[in-house]
């Protein structure tokens, strides 16, 4: 692998506020059943675990209050309120 593909990769794998906020709102995606497992039947919903997924990223979010720049606060703020709009939808 060169230099600039390895550069490349680096980027795409660092670790970064929004792609810890991602990983926790993909586990709240996928306990709505919203995101389909490859190999596993039918849809896998466990609303609990999505609530405390949500949870984790309001107490992510309270506990970063004034020191997240503001498209970190508008990316969080914007993945809450999407969260538990999808929550809802799945609560009917």
């Amino acid at each position: 692998m060169d230099n600039e593909a390895k550069n490349e990769l680096s980027s795409i794998v660092s670790p970064s506020f929004e792609s810890l906020v991602s990983s926790v709102y993909s586990a709240v995606l996928l306990n709505l059943g919203e995101i389909k497992v490859k190999g596993v039947g039918g849809m896998n919903e466990n609303l609990e675990i999505a609530k405390f997924n949500i949870g984790l990223l309001k107490m992510l979010e309270e506990k970063t209050k004034g020191n997240l720049s503001a498209e970190e606060n508008s990316y969080l703020h914007g993945v809450i309120l999407n969260s538990e709009e999808k929550l809802r939808e799945h609560s009917l």
